[in-house]
């Protein structure tokens, strides 16, 4: 949910021992930012790593992993082999619920690997670039039950409304099914 800007946190109900999470409410307008606004650019990388790690951004497997990748670099610099073992991760703070049991560790690690010296800084431009080049991104996802053809059987699928289209999408692969232009 988010606050009013026009209302103090009081006049909105917001107790003093709350926890306010600071998020960026549009994605459209952030095509300017990049390195040179180390804050913005923080805000938009952890805003798409969340969304990424709790399903609300549907990716593939190969793509959560080449996120975690950067992640790595982010959380633990260049990539270390006597460190960077398998063992070594907390899946579920690297990848979304869904493909933490396929083993994606060593996958991930080679994606770290490629990310060679490459900056912090450096790492989350290329994390947020790689989530804005997503068809998926910035795109509010329903899970809805739909019917197959000539059965009686009700499939999950995954709705997605964008500002142009709304977009059909399979539930397990995250591929894009179908999509209607809304101009």
């Amino acid at each position: 949910n988010w606050l009013d800007h026009g209302r103090t946190l009081r006049e909105q109900g917001i107790d003093d021992n709350e926890t306010l999470l600071l998020r960026r409410k549009f994605f459209y307008s952030d095509q300017n930012v990049d390195s040179r606004d180390p804050v913005q650019l923080n805000l938009l990388y952890v805003q798409a790593r969340d969304d990424i790690l709790n399903g609300s951004h549907p990716v593939s497997f190969d793509k959560a992993c080449e996120f975690a990748g950067f992640q790595c670099q982010i959380q633990f610099g260049p990539h270390n082999e006597q460190k960077h073992k398998p063992g070594f991760l907390d899946l579920k703070d690297f990848l979304p619920k869904e493909y933490i049991k396929q083993k994606g560790e060593r996958k991930i690690f080679m994606a770290h690997k490629n990310c060679g010296n490459m900056s912090e800084i450096e790492a989350k431009v290329r994390y947020v670039k790689l989530a804005r080049s997503l068809k998926t991104y910035g795109v509010s996802f329903f899970l809805v039950k739909e019917k197959m053809k000539g059965k009686n059987k009700l499939v999950p699928r995954l709705l997605g409304i964008t500002k142009e289209c709304v977009m059909r999408v399979d539930e397990k692969t995250k591929e894009v099914i179908q999509e209607w232009n809304l101009t």
